[in-house]
């Protein structure tokens, strides 16, 4: 018995149908929204009746087709639903099997009212007025968004291009949850942020920063990223500090250790020479005279003339102390003379060697998502961590003990703190050079928005236009604090000061050490010379 569909008729069908995917499962009894998860807007579905098919029938009830695309076709006719994108759907009846719906090239929403939600968040969007709107029986807090200076930041400029090429209107929601994404409950279930509103449908769109993780993109629709950020801290700038070891700062501990293993080897070979060699001068034979003539050398403060035969030992001595002194006073002259600064934190050790704390506003981090877990030492930040919410003061008692670092974000070089509280605090902050990690940003969306919001997403960034806005609102935007956490204030300022006692301490210390020193050994002689004979004589 011949086919009532033609194989070429078959092969348009099938191509029209499905464009995605070529291997289809095939459902001969049963209903199949049982199987099919036509809540996904890539689901397509071909239904082929071998019978007559009534326009009462219930194949035409849309809903059972959720966000799917979908195509009937039976003896009496072919039909293929709307795009998923309008509302409402409904199925047309076509007159050939070329009319089947397939891929729309055109998406043209004509005008269909978004549900979209975000928040102030600067640089992604600067809406902050609201008014009270009843949306499906609820009032609600949307955005006025009624003059170019709310209807700004660069996630805003991107979601009115989409708008006007998708050639859909808006009204943006203000969040009314505390935390903007949410939260993870378990693996099915998700609290609070605009993340709950997508799931919950009461929502279309939304934008402001989100995170392109594992962890959100488990639970709801994300579309292409249009950026790449690095997170970083802010932590205290270095203070001036007056030190009482400054004279010592020119060589390192290890440096002055080595001059001191050497003056003392040094003496011991000077020392044992005079012992065994009767040519030697006799004057080494005393082990604190020997100290203090190479000493004296190496400083270059005595020199005495009578080196026979200890000349080659003596002469490479004075030279080496020569350079030594050399480098030394010219060092400590630019030290001294210029402010010293506590050392940098400039890295994860750093900042846990340093005992810094950090915390935002929103629950507590999912650390997969913000830290290296595999890091020695960045999977320790969670220990740091403290809640902000509810402990400002705290927080800003912290700040003011020089012990709490603003987590944040770069982007185009510039940093942003993560809440924005921490603004007025942040000109006595500097950026950590390590970065604890970096992430995408993308759009949270339905279903059946995806396809779209991605098209015109890889058009905005490969045109360059996504980057033209970021760049404009940076330039506009941005303050001159953010600006100055990159710059540097510890380094030599061309500012002299004078000095004072503390810097010098080091110096007068062995002043004094020397003058007792000296001090003991004179009454020492004066002692054993009243031992020989008396005082008159």
């Amino acid at each position: 018995m011949e086919s009532w569909i033609s194989t070429q008729n078959f092969t348009t069908m099938i191509k029209k149908s499905f464009l995605y995917s070529k291997c289809c499962n095939i459902f001969l009894s049963g209903a199949y929204f049982h199987s099919v998860p036509s809540s996904i807007s890539t689901i397509e579905i071909l239904i082929i009746i071998n019978d007559e098919l009534k326009n009462t029938s219930k194949l035409f009830n849309v809903s059972l087709f959720g966000n799917s695309n979908a195509n009937i076709v039976s003896r009496s006719g072919i039909w293929t639903l709307s795009e998923n994108y309008l509302k409402p759907r409904f199925f047309l009846k076509v007159h050939s099997y070329e009319e089947l719906m397939s891929e729309f090239d055109v998406v043209d929403m004509k005008g269909r009212e978004l549900q979209v939600c975000t928040f102030y968040q600067p640089p992604f969007s600067y809406l902050n007025k609201t008014i009270k709107k009843v949306i499906d029986g609820v009032e609600e807090e949307v955005f006025l968004a009624d003059n170019d200076n709310e209807k700004d930041g660069i996630e805003m400029k991107i979601f009115l291009v989409m708008a006007e090429k998708l050639n859909f209107t808006w009204t943006i929601r203000k969040l009314k949850s505390n935390y903007r994404y949410g939260r993870r409950i378990n693996s099915t279930g998700w609290n609070g942020g605009v993340i709950q509103l997508v799931l919950e449908k009461k929502i279309d769109l939304a934008f402001g920063n989100v995170r392109l993780t594992p962890n959100h993109y488990e639970f709801v629709n994300m579309s292409t990223p249009w950026v790449q950020m690095l997170t970083q801290f802010l932590v205290p700038r270095p203070q001036p500090i007056t030190n009482f070891w400054a004279l010592m700062r020119p060589f390192s501990m290890g440096s002055w250790i080595l001059i001191l293993i050497t003056l003392i080897v040094k003496s011991i070979y000077m020392y044992v020479r005079a012992r065994v060699d009767p040519k030697f001068p006799k004057r080494f034979r005393s082990i604190f005279c020997t100290i203090t003539e190479l000493i004296g050398r190496l400083v270059g403060t005595w020199m005495p003339r009578n080196t026979v035969n200890a000349r080659l030992e003596l002469h490479l001595w004075q030279t080496a102390g020569f350079l030594l002194v050399t480098a030394f006073c010219s060092s400590l002259a630019a030290r001294l003379t210029n402010s010293e600064y506590e050392d940098r934190i400039d890295t994860i050790r750093q900042f846990l060697e340093a005992n810094l704390l950090w915390g935002h506003k929103g629950p507590e981090p999912y650390w997969s998502d913000y830290l290296d877990l595999d890091d020695i030492y960045a999977s320790q930040l969670s220990s740091r961590y403290i809640p902000v919410r509810d402990q400002e003061a705290y927080i800003h008692t912290l700040i003011k003990q020089r012990k709490f670092a603003i987590y944040g974000f770069v982007i185009d070089s510039i940093f942003f703190p993560e809440d924005d509280i921490f603004n007025e605090y942040i000109k006595n902050y500097r950026l950590m050079k390590e970065s604890t990690g970096n992430y995408y940003s993308s759009f949270v969306v339905q279903s059946w928005l995806l396809q779209p919001i991605d098209m015109i997403m890889l058009w905005l960034r490969e045109s360059g236009i996504a980057l033209f806005h970021l760049n404009n609102v940076m330039h506009r935007r941005i303050s001159f604090n953010l600006r100055e956490v990159v710059k540097e204030h510890d380094g030599l300022d061309g500012i002299y000061r004078r000095l004072g006692l503390t810097p010098l301490g080091v110096g007068f210390l062995v002043l004094i050490v020397g003058l007792l020193a000296s001090t003991i050994v004179f009454f020492y002689e004066l002692k054993q010379a009243s031992n020989s004979r008396s005082i008159r004589e």
